[in-house]
């Protein structure tokens, strides 16, 4: 009887492991804003063509991991890191 009790309680130790496991393995990874923004931003120019909203006046952002956002710039069509951005336009 002892014995009965020892292996029903080994088994349920190891399925209430097992279970816990899997619960702790199917949690979604949370992404930040930041990159998150980064991803839609690097996506948006897949897709062919159309028109982007972009700066007439802009300054890149220099390479030393300053504080930057993703935009277009209207000279070149195209998607740089910027320090700052005026006059919106599109092209």
């Amino acid at each position: 009887m002892k014995k009965n009790i020892l292996k029903v309680t080994l088994v349920a130790v190891f399925a209430l492991v097992a279970g816990y496991n899997v619960y702790c393995s199917q949690k979604s990874a949370v992404i930040s804003p930041l990159a998150l923004a980064n991803i839609e931003a690097l996506a948006s120019g897949e897709g062919g063509g159309g028109n982007h909203t972009c700066y007439d006046t802009w300054r890149k952002a220099p390479d030393d991991n300053s504080l930057a956002y993703w935009d277009w710039i209207c000279q070149e069509c195209e998607a740089y890191w910027l320090e700052y951005g005026r006059n919106r336009s599109s092209c």
